[in-house]
């Protein structure tokens, strides 16, 4: 069995898909920062070492990195509070599930935890509540089940996902980059 990966392995894979600074036309998270989206988390601390920034420097051009320590402290710990613990993923008891369980809620928050109990609900016979919240019953249907099976099939109900929502508004841009994210998580034993 694969090892229980490490909160910064986890990180480590998302950020690689998440990037740094962007402010896509069209994303309804609005300026984003390491995936933390500003119309979503307006209070979120790490705002004022970017705004700081600008002020200093004008516009921020696409994917740059701002080299602050504390502003990427303060994204770590947002991963930390907001993914990693809010959705139990230390718990999950093998490493591939857990990254593409942990990517997921990161790019797609508690509809990531909804996609995953609808897995278990229609290919391995659950009857969990469809509430966004990967607590005991749900940890207990992603660690009784066989791994690599389970990996399958959240990965291709993650691609479904990214179809259906492709056809709301201008996700459609959005598309081809999940597709590559998705397509670069694979099962290891």
């Amino acid at each position: 069995m694969k090892h229980i990966k490490t909160f910064e392995e986890l990180f480590d894979g998302a950020i690689k898909h998440e990037g740094y600074y962007a402010n896509v036309i069209g994303d309804r998270g609005g300026e984003t920062y390491m995936g933390v989206a500003r119309n979503l988390h307006p209070d979120w601390k790490g705002w004022e070492y970017i705004d700081a920034y600008k002020e200093t420097y004008g516009s921020i051009k696409r994917n740059f990195k701002i080299d602050v320590p504390e502003l990427t402290q303060l994204v770590k710990e947002f991963y930390k509070t907001e993914f990693y613990h809010r959705y139990n993923i230390d718990k999950i008891k093998h490493g591939s599930l857990q990254e593409i369980i942990f990517d997921w809620c990161v790019n797609s928050g508690h509809w990531g935890a909804r996609g995953v109990q609808r897995v278990l609900n229609q290919f391995f016979d659950e009857d969990l509540k469809m509430d966004g919240i990967i607590g005991f019953n749900t940890l207990t249907a992603i660690n009784i089940h066989e791994p690599k099976d389970l990996f399958w099939e959240i990965k291709k109900a993650r691609i479904r996902y990214y179809h259906k929502i492709a056809k709301k508004g201008k996700n459609h841009l959005f598309l081809e980059g999940w597709l590559k994210r998705i397509g670069k998580i694979d099962f290891d034993d």
